[in-house]
């Protein structure tokens, strides 16, 4: 049997290398093109740096070269001008002798040009010519009769730096010229030394920039590198996943806290949905199973009995859709436009709710008092949550009991809930004399679906002090019962209240409606 992995002849194959994969991802990565750009900059600053140096370096060491030969040929030029035997001898003849007298260096030539040839030379170093015969036409070619001359002289890897001067004398019609010339190659040999240690110390330069510079790109670039493997884990699935961040204010620590943001947001939403999906799932299941149950049993044949389950189902059908309109409101709680905040006077505003609640049922109903003061607060949620709370209170009392509405501008609160330190907190209550909630429940039944397990029954849906303790937090509060069985409940929103939000008085005068829907004065005012 042949091998289905054995390649065909003329077939190339390819190999995935994992070294080559991993360089190539590192070449690609953002640490490694942050630090050539940063040694591509520098490499670029030092050899313009350099450059620009050295340059700078040779022209000021021929100058000095350059004035020290003329300083010198000058002073040839003033001792044979000054010489004992100018009446005997010819003024070539004195500049010879002069030259003598000084003594050239052993990198230093001296001579004279007449008539464009080089007449004598004298050399500094005895054991080697610098001016050799084939540079003499190179050296006579320098002489200018108009001014001196400065000129480079190589000859087999040698470079002499000369200068030619005429020299006029008066006993000689023929000009003449005087040359000095230096040969430079230690001075080069030191300044291409000082080249290649710079070369040396700027390569020592980048290869530290580069360590350190890795580094540092290093720790700055770590959350992106946490940020991508934070993003591989995260899945639909699970986004509890954050990005550690350490403290820092920079644009990548930024984009890390951005991206934690970010993903707290989107598990909230995901949260959110997925409580929506099993409240939907759970509290339909119910109806449904009703609905299915009456259809399975109903007798066609039995006109009254076709009748009692249509209205069976047509019940089962508005708690569905009240069910499903809560569960909508309480999904969309959260987002920035659920209320929208105006004006809102609160005496004008609790007596309109009042108008409202008070026909629901056959109950006494009391304003307790009033907060004289205007907040900005979304008043149809308000009043939504009031009307909640009131069609509870109806619910869990009879036709003797007392069901209360009221305000307070509340200044002690604060310190508990940090709710606006200056300014307070406003108090809204509703209040009966109703069969009250024992102590264990008390917080269960702010929760979705939660019910009291005692005294309480299991009316409605679940879902109606979930959506007031919602409505509560969207504008900046929460909502809390004070509660003891057998003598009622008392059931307050509590708002912050913000700077502009000032109450011109405190407490205005409590009304009482009763069932036949005239206003009297209320007999007392409870302590909240």
């Amino acid at each position: 049997m042949s091998d289905p992995t054995a390649r065909k002849p003329g077939e190339s194959a390819t190999v995935n290398d994992p070294g080559t994969s991993s360089w190539k991802a590192k070449i690609s990565s953002v640490r490694f093109r942050v630090v050539a750009a940063m040694l591509a900059m520098m490499a670029a600053g030092l050899c313009v740096a350099g450059f620009i140096t050295f340059a700078v370096q040779f022209q000021e060491a021929d100058a000095r070269v350059d004035q020290a030969l003329l300083d010198k040929a000058e002073a040839v030029i003033k001792l044979a001008r000054t010489s004992d035997a100018a009446a005997t001898k010819t003024f070539t003849k004195q500049l010879r002798d002069a030259a003598d007298d000084i003594e050239p260096r052993s990198n230093e030539v001296m001579g004279t040009i007449r008539d464009g040839k080089v007449t004598w030379t004298l050399e500094g170093a005895s054991d080697e010519r610098l001016l050799a015969k084939d540079m003499y036409p190179a050296a006579a070619a320098l002489a200018n009769a108009s001014g001196t001359a400065f000129g480079d002289l190589n000859f087999e890897g040698r470079r002499l730096r000369t200068v030619v001067l005429p020299v006029p004398a008066a006993n000689e019609p023929t000009l003449t010229y005087f040359l000095v010339g230096k040969e430079t190659a230690d001075q080069r040999e030191h300044t291409v030394s000082s080249v290649h240690t710079y070369t040396l110390v700027a390569a020592g330069t980048l290869l530290g920039a580069a360590a350190l510079g890795s580094l540092v790109a290093g720790r700055l670039l770590n959350p992106l590198r946490r940020l991508r493997e934070a993003t591989q884990v995260v899945s639909h699935e699970d986004l509890t996943q954050r990005v550690e961040v350490r403290d820092g204010s920079d644009d990548v620590t930024l984009l890390a806290k951005t991206f934690n943001t970010m993903l707290e947001r989107l598990d909230e939403g995901a949260r959110q949905q997925q409580q929506f999906l099993d409240d939907a799932g759970h509290e339909l299941r119910t109806p449904l199973t009703i609905l299915r149950g009456h259809l399975e049993l109903v007798s066609i044949d039995d006109p009254e009995d076709v009748a009692t389950t249509r209205d069976v189902l047509l019940e089962e059908v508005d708690r569905m859709q009240r069910l499903v309109d809560d569960l909508l409101m309480l999904a969309n709680a959260s987002h920035p436009d659920f209320v929208r905040k105006e004006p809102v006077r609160v005496p004008e505003f609790l007596h309109h709710v009042m108008e409202k609640v008070h026909v629901l049922a056959d109950r006494t109903w009391v304003i307790d008092e009033t907060a004289d003061c205007t907040i900005e607060a979304d008043p149809q949620r308000l009043t939504q949550a009031l009307a909640q709370l009131a069609a509870n209170a109806v619910r869990y009392t009879d036709s003797t009991s007392t069901i209360a509405l009221g305000s307070r501008i509340d200044h002690t609160a604060q310190s508990e809930e940090n709710y606006a330190p200056e300014s307070g907190t406003l108090l809204i209550w509703v209040r009966d004399t109703g069969t009250g909630i024992a102590a264990e429940d008390q917080q269960r039944i702010f929760e979705r679906f939660g019910r009291a397990a005692h005294g309480r029954g299991d009316h409605g849906s679940g879902l109606g002090l979930a959506i007031v303790s919602a409505i509560a937090q969207a504008h900046g509060g929460a909502v809390t019962v004070h509660s003891d069985v057998g003598l009622g409940s008392s059931f307050i929103i509590r708002i912050p209240l913000q700077t502009q939000d000032v109450p011109v008085s405190a407490v205005s005068g409590a009304a009482r409606i009763s069932a036949s829907g005239h206003r009297e004065v209320a007999a007392r005012v409870p302590t909240i």
